[in-house]
């Protein structure tokens, strides 16, 4: 795997509209420091992954071979803060190891580091012999914060199985109007996925697109639109899908909350950042991310809409229809909801009846 496809990827979930994918770098994190912010960099699953491979006997020289060479020279460099949030995607029987591997890591490779004295733990059941993190067994709170994203990629699954005879534009417009129905929220993000995964193509007009819109097909439908045969992989797939999505509006969501950090006495608002060795995340994050309005930066969604997609009519239709339904929505105005959680719970359930009531009638 070349270089470019490897080494670590920094992520800013959130930039103003016109500006250009916003690079990390050692000046960066002072500028920000200047403007009363400290960057914090929350590493996904995958670099915790890259950091159990290194030993205690590791080196700078290791430290590249597993494609951390990135985050290191940014420790050494800049002052940044930085959190293995990515633990919260792993089975129990994961987190021990993950701990030790991230805590060794910054021992030998970030001198003269501190721990947050307000920095939080995950509690987990080391004896759990689940392989896999199950969302129906998730707190309430952890079902509340990734709930939404689940019931999108599960929905998405379920159109693709239970209507997979219906037109494309139509299928989209069933997920927008059962999205509405079942949680009575659309997020921005998953409605451009939902976009791109009923977009059908045979492989003669798959060869025609242009390499950046080929490639941006081929990503998400990778990371969030692939489809399962069985229940449980649609689970799995749903899960892992909305910790992605997570990373991304978890980091905007706690620049939202004003959330920051005490440093020598000092309280700084956190700049929040990805760290991931997920490039096929990191590429669809350039092309579809949150942008700046009314102070906050989860109100808009900025993407990327080559002209042979404007032409595409797929696209205008797709375009249109969610045009049409989410500005009706916004003029009708949001009311809070109280029963979210309930309301994720009942639309999992829902969606997994419906999906094993599918593969049931196959076999």
């Amino acid at each position: 795997m070349s270089k470019e496809n490897w080494e670590i990827q920094f992520i800013k979930p959130c930039r103003f509209l016109n500006e250009e994918h916003r690079l990390l770098t050692p000046e960066y994190t002072y500028q920000s420091i200047a403007k009363g912010r400290m960057v914090q960099i929350n590493l996904d699953n995958c670099s915790i992954q890259r950091m159990e491979e290194l030993t205690e006997d590791a080196t700078v020289r290791d430290v590249e071979a597993v494609g951390l060479l990135p985050l290191y020279e940014i420790l050494q460099n800049g002052m940044i803060s930085l959190t293995c949030i990515g633990i919260n995607e792993m089975p129990d029987w994961r987190v021990k190891n993950a701990e030790i591997a991230y805590e060794r890591f910054c021992r030998k490779f970030w001198p003269g580091h501190k721990n947050d004295k307000e920095a939080t733990r995950r509690k987990y059941d080391p004896e759990s012999k689940e392989r896999k993190v199950k969302f129906a067994e998730l707190s309430e709170g952890a079902r509340s914060v990734y709930g939404i994203a689940y019931v999108a990629i599960l929905q998405i699954q379920n159109i693709h199985h239970n209507y997979s005879s219906i037109t494309p534009e139509k299928r989209f417009e069933i997920y927008l109007h059962s999205m509405i129905g079942l949680l009575n929220i659309v997020s921005g993000f998953e409605l451009e996925i939902a976009k791109w995964a009923f977009w059908e193509l045979n492989m003669q007009e798959i060869n025609q697109l242009t390499p950046t819109i080929k490639e941006r097909r081929r990503d998400i439908r990778e990371n969030f639109a692939k489809v399962k045969n069985t229940i449980s992989k649609c689970q799995e797939f749903a899960f892992d899908a909305a910790m992605d999505l997570h990373w991304l509006s978890g980091a905007n969501f706690s620049e939202d909350f004003g959330h920051d950090i005490e440093i020598n006495g000092t309280r700084l608002k956190l700049d929040n950042w990805i760290g991931t060795n997920d490039h096929k995340l990191y590429r669809i994050s350039r092309c579809i991310h949150s942008t700046y309005y009314e102070n906050s930066t989860m109100k808009r969604l900025a993407i990327t809409r080559e002209k042979e997609l404007s032409s595409n009519l797929y696209w205008r239709n797709v375009d249109e229809i969610s045009k049409e339904i989410l500005s009706y929505r916004y003029h009708k105005g949001y009311s809070v909801d109280n029963k979210l959680l309930i309301k994720i719970d009942m639309a999992v359930t829902h969606i997994e009846k419906k999906l094993v009531e599918k593969f049931s009638a196959v076999i």
